[in-house]
């Protein structure tokens, strides 16, 4: 039954203070403007949650995997809910280079040594398939994203890698991305494989125009953030701050599982990837670039032929390093000794989960019956935001899905990914005892709520000098300067001391 309360839609008037989408702060030290191209211009705003409401579906996250599981559920006629604790797609989402290919860096010669080939295949197909349907999704909802296919292109980054680099060419193969071996032209100038006719876009417009063209069906909520997912006689309750929504199923499309029922923040492990939006002197070839060894950078234009480039290489636990600013100067010498001098024009990070087994968390959650989540995509949401999306509608609907059993998050760690599982959590223990036994004031910063425990499980945070953020270094959670939440697994505030 729907809720009395007007239907919140893109027209819809919210009357309220306006949350910027973008949480990176400019800093010093840091070259270019702060923060995503995605994320700069005007975007509708929508209303904040107010009362109680009722839906068939309450989604929890308004990133693209949210999106795309609300249109497939609405479009099946379930009234879905979709809430937000920020702006629409301005998480990971809207902070994503947005290379939407199935090739996924090197992951695949990893995956084939932890998995089944024929798992393996199937898991691939998914992927290749996922470029097409989010392509047909944009043009189907007449989308505005800088929607453009092109090839893209693993590549060997220096002289040892290329020795090795037909053994990546054979996993590709195996697995069955249809790769041909090709010769890079410069600044690359190594043995690549070329996978034609991938997509790029803009994540941000693109999760806008998908949820634009959802109709009266679905209720759209920004500035609404979920406290908790309580289980009911009838179902799930999201309370917010002003309200609350009531269903008989939710989905966590919210980076990180707010209800945790399977110990997921013992599972995910929380990494960066550092950004720069560059101005090459030179032209480069076109295409979407994705390096093993060397630099290990990876470049796609921003939109067309002959602007600006997205590169992205450095990759680093949250809240691993002392100062964020060397990572991105970091990034810049590494582009500048592959293509010389570059304008830095300007600069981000993305915030992604991997998991030891390097496969994502899809499906219904342990222990929580008709509670779906989808996580540790790795760095690569793109497409697998869209198997998601399909795994999950079917869940919700009754039917099997050949997919799901290969990313169930019920299913149990295999022994190759028992060390990284315990390298990981010793790291978040040995940051726990740390940041208890480091002084309070090492931690502080003066106007910041940095040095003051997470509300997570209480480990100590710290000031993010390049963004700044206040990033938890146990689990990852991130808060900004006033303490208000950014990314999960925290649901909470750090409310500043006194």
């Amino acid at each position: 039954m729907r809720a009395a309360a007007m239907p919140a839609t893109h027209d819809s008037v919210w009357k309220g203070t306006l949350m910027h989408p973008e949480y990176i702060e400019a800093m010093e030290g840091v070259s270019g403007l702060a923060g995503s191209p995605w994320l700069t211009s005007e975007s509708t705003v929508l209303p904040t949650l107010d009362g109680a409401h009722e839906a068939d579906v309450v989604i929890v996250g308004g990133g693209i995997t949210g999106a795309l599981v609300a249109r497939r559920l609405s479009a099946r006629g379930r009234h879905v809910v979709v809430l937000e604790r920020r702006r629409m797609a301005s998480g990971t989402t809207g902070h994503s280079t947005a290379k939407v290919t199935a090739l996924h860096g090197t992951a695949w010669r990893g995956l084939l040594g932890a998995h089944p080939r024929d798992k393996m295949h199937a898991w691939a197909l998914a992927n290749l398939a996922a470029v097409d349907e989010l392509s047909n999704t944009a043009r189907v909802t007449g989308t505005t994203c800088g929607l453009r296919t092109l090839p893209a292109y693993l590549v060997a980054g220096d002289a040892t890698s290329a020795q090795n680099f037909g053994e990546h060419i054979a996993a590709l193969v195996s697995v069955g991305i249809p790769v041909s071996a090709v010769d890079s032209p410069d600044p690359f100038s190594n043995p690549a494989a070329e996978l034609p006719r991938q997509v790029m876009i803009d994540p941000a417009a693109f999760v806008a125009g998908v949820l634009s063209s959802l109709g009266p069906i679905a209720d759209l909520y920004e500035d609404t953030a979920v406290r908790s997912l309580e289980h009911t006689d009838d179902g799930w309750l999201a309370h917010c701050d002003g309200g609350s929504v009531r269903a008989p199923i939710a989905v966590m499309a919210d980076h990180s599982p707010m209800h945790d029922t399977g110990g997921f923040f013992g599972r995910l492990f929380p990494y960066t990837h550092y950004v720069l939006e560059i101005a090459p002197r030179t032209a480069l070839p076109d295409g979407m670039w994705l390096q093993v060894g060397g630099e290990n950078l990876t470049l796609r234009p921003t939109s067309g032929q002959g602007g600006t480039w997205i590169a992205s290489g450095q990759r680093v636990r949250v809240g691993s390093v002392d100062d964020e600013r060397e990572i991105y100067t970091q990034l810049e010498e590494s582009v500048t000794r592959m293509l010389g001098k570059v304008e830095v024009v300007r600069h981000w990070s993305t915030h992604d989960h991997e998991t030891s087994d390097g496969l994502p968390f899809i499906g219904e959650a342990p222990l929580g019956r008709n509670l779906f989540l989808a996580t540790g995509y790795a760095g690569w949401g793109m497409t697998k935001s869209v198997v998601a999306a399909s795994i999950i509608a079917d869940a919700v609907e009754g039917r099997s899905n050949a997919i799901a059993e290969i990313v169930s998050p019920s299913r149990l760690p295999g022994l190759n990914s028992l060390v990284p599982l315990a390298g990981e959590n010793a790291t978040v223990g040995r940051e726990f005892i740390t940041g208890h036994l480091t002084s309070t004031s090492k931690l502080a910063h003066s106007d910041s709520v940095a040095g003051q425990a997470c509300t997570h499980l209480g480990c100590e945070t710290k000031w993010n000098t390049a963004e700044g953020t206040v990033d938890c270094p146990c689990h990852g959670s991130r808060f900004g300067r006033d303490g208000s939440v950014i990314y999960g697994p925290a649901s909470n505030d750090i409310e500043a001391d006194a």
